[in-house]
């Protein structure tokens, strides 16, 4: 059974730097970027992937059109949104697409708890995921 990989795609290398140390020991490694190009690379691997999609990347897309990307490069990536200026027509948009998740950039105690149990629970769906069914 293979671990997920987390990837933190956020334009703020401080933020990518806090997420990633919270979240180190929910998968086989986490990586970080602050670039969609360098996210979609990633994503062409074809692995389990869980992101945790943050405020921005550099390259300036709006949600809609990176969760596009990103499902596209790899449709069984899991998608949790942590970002905090999101329009509601943006959030129904990406939730139509497939977004796992959405919250807030974790700023607090509850934030963090919040994300952090988002993660462990998108381990489960894509270990349940690629476990082997026996039929008797």
């Amino acid at each position: 059974m293979q671990q997920p990989e987390i990837i933190i795609a956020a334009d703020n290398p401080v933020s990518r730097s806090r997420m990633a140390r919270v979240l180190a020991d929910k998968a086989r490694s986490v990586e970080c970027t602050g670039s969609a190009a360098c996210l979609m690379d990633s994503l062409l691997r074809g692995g389990p992937f869980i992101v945790i999609l943050g405020d921005g990347l550099e390259e300036g897309l709006s949600v809609v059109q990176l969760v596009t990307l990103l499902k596209s490069c790899n449709p069984r990536a899991t998608i949790i949104l942590a970002a905090d200026d999101v329009s509601p027509t943006e959030e129904v948009k990406v939730r139509q697409q497939g977004l796992f998740f959405r919250t807030t950039c974790p700023v607090n105690a509850l934030g963090w708890e919040e994300l952090q149990l988002a993660v462990e629970c998108a381990c489960k769906k894509v270990l349940q995921g690629t476990m082997p069914v026996h039929v008797h």
